[in-house]
């Protein structure tokens, strides 16, 4: 069996020889071109005629997305991106002076901004130290305090591939009476993350890396219960009870409507109906091959590149660490002008990157072995 007969079924021959940048950019997966394609040409342009399936597209990824997470329908709402959803939780809760966010250094800015804002209402930051690429189970334990009012972590950093360990997180914010936002935008659509077993308050994530969806689509989930504690939040039409009925004759237009209750409250008016069709699409797909599949073929190939890339004398962001975490590995190199090497390998067609000063190469469940074979050939140039 040649290495290519080894490769997902699905993956089609990739455009490029070999893309390793899916925690920067992903893919946009064939099935969500083809959803996206079929809304432009068959349906928005006939205006409200034909817009009814559009639609429903909505709905399926709400209750894919829901089957996902291992939750309820009723506690996933759509954003734009990650950032819009951290913002839903960091102003939308009433924060009082001396709260204290727990935040993990070197994590993405998305992920920084929005809670270090909160320092103006009185509200204190309090860091876990980054050791060895990743995060000690003591830094974050002292970290939370009685004061901690909420914990703000990445399930996977976005620059070193580290896991963190949310149950750890879970329960020790527990222990304080403190809330957990996660920043999944780095693990949901190739890592498995129930809600149901790891009680996660909030969490956001963008579509447009591991799930391969749209840009400008993404997913927040809110626990039913605490979807009250979000006072401020955007207010549009779609955001009301009732809201749907405006095709059905008089006495329709109201202002005394009811908020919805889930958290569907949050996604205010009109939207982007095709990124939504290429976004069900990508669920429904993701959820046919099964996240422990993807999860497993995905961290198998990260695997088979950061044990060779250490036998090239790459310098793992992890050290020691005997199995990948994550399917996001990345490597320093000596004195290797790293850049060169990036902008060498994207003229040989390969797509990696380099956020944090350090080689980032982020296979998928759909990456071919061909294309793991291509990139192992080439690093093998810059072996010294």
């Amino acid at each position: 069996m040649t290495a290519a007969d080894d490769s997902p079924p699905g993956a089609a021959e990739p455009p490029e020889p070999a893309y390793f940048d899916h925690a920067g950019f992903g893919r946009l997966r064939p099935v969500a071109v083809d959803a996206m394609r079929a809304g432009l040409q068959d349906v928005l342009p006939h205006g409200s005629a034909r817009i009814g399936p559009l639609f429903a597209a909505r709905a399926e990824a709400r209750r894919s997305a829901a089957r996902l997470l291992a939750c309820t329908p009723q506690e996933v709402a759509f954003v734009p991106n990650t950032s819009t959803g951290v913002h839903l939780v960091a102003d939308g809760l009433r924060w009082r002076p001396g709260d204290q966010v727990v935040l993990f250094d070197r994590d993405f800015p998305a992920n920084i901004r929005p809670w270090q804002r909160l320092e103006r209402q009185g509200v204190t930051l309090s860091w876990v130290p980054m050791r060895h690429g990743g995060y000690q189970p003591a830094d974050i334990a002292a970290a939370i305090t009685p004061a901690t009012r909420l914990v703000a972590v990445s399930h996977v950093n976005f620059a070193t591939g580290f896991r963190c360990d949310l149950d750890l997180v879970c329960a020790l914010a527990a222990e304080v009476g403190a809330l957990v936002s996660v920043d999944a935008v780095q693990s949901l659509g190739v890592l498995p993350l129930s809600t149901a077993d790891t009680p996660v308050d909030f969490l956001a994530a963008g579509a447009h890396k591991w799930l391969g969806g749209p840009p400008g689509t993404g997913i927040f989930y809110c626990r039913a219960e605490r979807l009250e504690l979000l006072h401020s939040t955007p207010t549009g039409w779609f955001g009301f009870e009732g809201a749907a009925e405006v095709s059905k004759g008089p006495g329709w237009l109201r202002y005394d409507l009811p908020e919805r209750a889930s958290a569907a409250r949050v996604e205010g008016g009109m939207y982007d109906v095709l990124g939504m069709a290429g976004l069900a699409a990508v669920l429904a797909e993701l959820e046919s091959v099964g996240s422990t599949a993807v999860a497993a073929r995905a961290l198998a190939l990260a695997g088979r590149i950061r044990t060779a890339a250490v036998e090239l004398g790459f310098t793992s962001a992890i050290p020691g660490e005997s199995d990948p975490c994550s399917p996001v590995v990345s490597f320093s190199k000596g004195p290797a002008d790293l850049v060169r090497m990036v902008d060498e390998l994207a003229a040989g067609g390969i797509s990696v990157s380099i956020p944090d000063g350090m080689l980032r190469i982020s296979p998928h469940y759909w990456t071919t072995d061909r294309e793991v074979d291509l990139l192992l050939a080439a690093l093998a140039g810059y072996k010294p």
